[in-house]
């Protein structure tokens, strides 16, 4: 599978602010977020549901997987997508592991360390 995903019991902007922080504690950094919903409302106008698109990475595990295979770059950073279901938000992270192992002829090993790091944060929002 190339996602792991999960559905959150808070509304999106909740959920959004409890990741940022969970993320910061376990030593990762949100590069960038794209918010879809205002982006879609600026331009279409209308009511669109919430959803944030996260750029998140671990410099240590930027630096070890990119030593591993310096193509794993086209790979990070980690994606998470966070998508507005009524009072509840469905929670998506890309496997880098699995692409990797498609894609770039890795075992995905490393990968996955950095992986289970993330579903563990994903798992206590």
């Amino acid at each position: 599978m190339f996602s792991y995903e999960r559905l959150v019991g808070n509304d999106v902007e909740n959920t959004f602010g409890s990741l940022s922080a969970k993320l910061k504690n376990a030593g990762y950094i949100v590069l960038s977020f794209v918010d879809v919903k205002e982006i879609l409302t600026k331009n279409f106008g209308g009511d669109h549901p919430g959803y944030y698109i996260l750029n998140v990475c671990k410099p240590p595990a930027a630096r070890d997987l990119i030593g591993e295979n310096e193509d794993m770059g086209l790979l990070l950073p980690c994606k998470i997508v966070l998508i507005e279901k009524g009072e509840k938000t469905r929670v998506m992270m890309l496997r880098v592991s699995e692409l990797a192992q498609k894609y770039l002829g890795s075992d995905g090993k490393k990968a996955m360390v950095y992986e289970e790091e993330l579903i563990s944060v994903l798992d206590n929002l």
